[in-house]
């Protein structure tokens, strides 16, 4: 079973080169002879869950579709279910009602901004679960999901936890058109269409739902009738759906496809037969969140090579409390969640300006302009662009070094690696997933951060001294009692 796990901790490349036979090269390129390419940048989108963002407000949502214009992204998704304050459904946004939008409305606003930088805003949801919808059984628990055993919905979600709905019910049915309807006609008409993602989990299988195949089926009734009242409202409309209704086996359907819809892949839905035959194939993983700058490009090399119109990664952060064990992440549990897993941004700030967490912003931006870039090439421009003309050989080591340690393999959705933030080693080591050699891979590196840590502060380079805040950081979280946790399951 592949999912978004498998994903954070392989690759998406990586996982999707695998399941379709076509792995990526993730070796750097060196500067004499690049291979052959098609010629031309890749496109490229970003995917926010704005919903679970609850501390930002509007000043700083135009400071970060300022970032994504300088990135060249064309698109963004924001995950709208659950973050306005629907009128007809308000148990949707109860769970979430201190989130500013659902006080202040300025997504309409933002919007407008988008459009002054050249960026299309596409509205987000998941048919029949996830954040938002998932509430409503709450108030209708008779229209809870059943499991393929019987038995009801289980509690489940990120941020917003509740229970998928059974589209086999009429008043389901009715209450998933009315809910998207009102977001995009009534809140966002200025919006520039949908992601309409279907779930990947916890689906209605039991029952009249009968099984993944007819689930498929049910929900693109709604699809089919949604994308149509979309259309008519706007002929240009950008809808973009999931491969489940197209892609036939017992675990997806075999329905019409419609040319105005974009399908959008992740690696585990890629599907290379059916995504050269759509009339637009977008790729979606977790890279840009979660691996090392290698992996960026590989995944761009990725879509260009099998002719995605856009790679469209996920830039998902979250500032909610955790108050379930999001991801089995018991550790989480009451956790105040920071940007990225840095306590050192703040939840109402736009965190694409840290210069760590734009290192995969200029990976992306750089490679997706020329997939054939080289490792000496790439390294000077992510130089220059966060620290400046000044910026040496070790200084850029140093920041790609810093860079692994908070993204390091183990990273999750919500936290650092266990190598910057040792809370996250406690739980890896409780759920038994962490072997000898990540934790001597650990252990190295912190041996390394106090030559680091000095170099850094030598600098007469102010960029490159302001990165001891990372370093002041892992020394900071890494206690006695920490290095003696790690120093025990080393002996």
């Amino acid at each position: 079973m592949v999912s978004r796990r498998n994903a954070i901790r392989l690759g998406g490349a990586v996982m999707a080169g695998a399941l379709s036979g076509t792995a990526p090269s993730l070796a750097p390129v060196a500067d004499a002879a690049p291979a052959p390419a098609r010629s031309g940048p890749v496109g490229r989108g970003y995917y926010l869950t704005f919903c679970r963002i609850p501390t930002a407000g509007l000043a700083t949502w135009k400071s970060i579709m300022d970032s994504f214009a300088e990135d060249g992204v064309e698109h963004v998704v924001l995950w709208m279910g659950g973050a306005f304050r629907s009128r007809r459904y308000p148990i949707t946004w109860q769970y979430n009602r201190g989130h500013r939008n659902v006080r202040e409305n300025f997504v309409g606003a933002l919007i407008d901004y988008a459009h002054t930088l050249g960026i299309r805003i596409l509205l987000g949801f998941t048919p029949y679960t996830y954040d938002g919808t998932n509430q409503y059984a709450f108030e209708r628990p008779d229209l809870k999901g059943l499991q393929a055993n019987g038995s009801l919905a289980r509690m489940q979600g990120i941020h917003s936890w509740g229970y998928n709905l059974n589209p086999t019910k009429p008043d389901a049915k009715r209450f998933m058109l009315d809910y998207v309807r009102e977001m995009y006609f009534d809140f966002y008409p200025n919006a520039d269409g949908l992601l309409i993602e279907s779930s990947d989990i916890d689906i209605c299988t039991g029952g009249d739902c009968g099984g993944a195949k007819h689930y498929y089926e049910i929900e693109y009734e709604f699809v089919r009738q949604i994308s149509d009242e979309v259309w008519t409202h706007k002929p240009d409309a950008d809808i973009l759906v999931h491969p489940n209704y197209f892609v036939g086996g017992p675990n997806g359907a075999n329905l019409p496809y419609d040319k105005r819809w974009t399908i959008i892949f992740s690696p585990w839905t890629v599907n290379l037969d059916l995504a050269a035959k759509v009339t637009k194939a977008y790729y979606f993983d977790l890279d840009v969140i979660s691996q090392p700058p290698a992996n960026v490009r590989a995944s761009v090399r990725w879509v260009r090579d099998h002719g995605f119109a856009a790679y469209f990664p996920s830039q998902e952060y979250f500032t909610f409390v955790a108050e379930h064990a999001e991801f089995n992440e018991t550790n989480l549990i009451g956790q105040q969640l920071h940007p990225f897993g840095f306590e050192t941004i703040g939840l109402d700030e736009n965190p694409y300006r840290d210069p760590i967490v734009a290192v995969n912003r200029v990976a992306l931006r750089e490679y997706a302009q020329n997939p054939e870039l080289s490792d000496a090439d790439f390294r000077a421009r992510l130089g220059q662009a966060l620290l400046g003309d000044a910026a040496t050989e070790q200084d850029i080591d140093d920041l790609l070094f810093l860079h692994t340690c908070c993204y390091g393999r183990n990273k999750s959705y919500f936290s650092l690696a266990a190598q910057a933030d040792p809370r996250v080693l406690t739980d890896r080591l409780e759920r038994g997933l962490l072997g000898i050699a990540e934790l001597r891979a650990i252990q190295s590196n912190l041996d390394t951060l106090p030559s680091v840590s000095a170099r850094l502060r030598a600098s007469r380079n102010p960029a490159v001294r302001r990165l001891t805040r990372y370093t002041q950081l892992i020394e900071h979280n890494w206690t006695r009692d920490a290095r003696r946790l790690l120093a025990a399951h080393l002996r």
